[in-house]
């Protein structure tokens, strides 16, 4: 989707941080742009700095943990544009922070309604949508650097949530049409209204630059933070060793594989 003229582009949570970042960048390239979110102030004030912009967009009220507003959402972005060619589910929340045993659950099941459930929420029925259209689009999931190694500690319902993103957004790659891309964006630390307790995360737009050229050549993976690769390669040698140890490669290993296994009970 190398050309985004045109195409209409749906963001959960856009009137702020990244999911607005996003609508400007994806929008200059073009796009026209519906955001979604709960707060009617913002979302006006974000609309009309993106057509200030000369950016065709429009903004309704969503709650994301709702799937019938989630549907309502849908609907609203068809009857404006007659179609949708790519999803941004990028609402999302921080909270519950803490050591697990102290953490309040009904707090970190509201991390996960928002971050996770909004996110199924969004996959279930823009999919199903796009599948009616029978035309190439496309869903990019708002993980973290969080999906891929514990940045922040004592967040674990954010941690939790944001793996589970990740797992859910690989599902729909081997289940959905193959004219349905299906990505995963990975975040480092981003300035945003979600972090501004500490500074130092990267500019915004400048995180939106970068993300836009690699849903342009529809990657699965999406990045930004260089030094996240530190993380992941020590994470994934701990992975490594530990097969190597007690799980090592045999001649016909794949004999307990699940996909082998599977594969030999269709034939």
């Amino acid at each position: 989707m190398q050309d985004l003229k045109d195409k209409v582009i749906a963001i959960t949570g856009g009137a702020t941080g990244i999911g607005f970042a996003l609508a400007k960048t994806l929008g200059q390239e073009g796009a026209k742009i519906i955001i979604g979110e709960p707060r009617k102030e913002k979302l006006e004030e974000a609309v009309k700095i993106l057509r200030d912009l000369g950016i065709e967009a429009y903004e309704t009220f969503l709650d994301v943990t709702n799937l019938k507003s989630v549907e309502e959402f849908a609907e609203f972005t068809i009857k404006n544009f007659g179609c949708v060619d790519i999803l941004i589910n990028n609402a999302g929340i921080s909270g519950a922070r803490g050591r697990i045993d102290k953490v309040d659950i009904t707090k970190a099941k509201n991390v996960f309604d928002v971050n996770f459930f909004g996110v199924w929420h969004g996959c279930a029925v823009f999919s199903r949508k796009m599948i009616e259209q029978g035309t190439s689009a496309a869903i990019y999931n708002l993980g973290s650097e969080n999906s891929l190694f514990i940045a922040v500690p004592k967040s674990v319902a954010y941690v939790a949530s944001k793996h589970a993103v990740f797992a859910l957004s690989e599902s729909l790659r081997n289940d959905l049409p193959d004219y349905i891309h299906v990505g995963t964006i990975f975040p480092g630390y981003v300035d945003t209204p979600l972090t501004s307790q500490v500074e130092g995360g990267m500019n915004a737009d400048e995180f939106a630059n970068i993300i836009k050229e690699q849903i342009k050549n529809e990657e699965h993976i999406i990045v930004s933070h260089a030094y996240n690769s530190v993380h992941i390669e020590r994470r994934n040698k701990e992975i490594t060793s530990a097969y190597k140890k007690y799980a090592p490669r045999y001649d016909g290993d794949n004999e307990y594989d699940i996909k082998t296994i599977f594969q030999n009970y269709k034939n």
